[in-house]
């Protein structure tokens, strides 16, 4: 199966925002990230064939992530892609065996990111 996300990813890991609660520390991703994850998630829906998802068998992910400003971490943009992907399409980011074949393309008009999940 392919997806396809709009718009530049936005990494889970970077810009973290940390609240205190008494001595507990929150750690939260950035605002850019939840937007970036919230957008892509209603754009998700509408590409997932009806049946049964998310699945709970191993997969193999190969993503393209197109962006346009800055090169973004690829193991970022990884982390990033299957956190987002969880509960949606698949039930955990553990199910994930390998991400042969992903990579990061420069895009300055069209960026996005492509992705293949193979089911095994």
């Amino acid at each position: 199966m392919t997806f396809k996300i709009s718009g530049s990813i936005r990494s889970k890991k970077n810009s973290r925002q940390i609240f205190g609660a008494g001595k507990r520390k929150i750690n939260i991703p950035s605002k850019a990230y939840q937007q970036w994850e919230q957008d892509a998630w209603k754009e998700l829906h509408t590409q997932i064939p009806s049946g049964d998802f998310p699945v709970f068998s191993p997969v193999h992910i190969k993503a393209t992530f197109f962006y346009k400003g800055n090169r973004p971490d690829l193991h970022g943009s990884m982390e990033s892609l299957a956190d987002c992907l969880q509960g949606l399409i698949i039930d955990d980011d553990r199910q994930i065996e390998s991400w042969d074949g992903s990579r990061t393309i420069h895009c300055k008009d069209n960026p996005r990111t492509e992705f293949e999940i193979n089911i095994y």
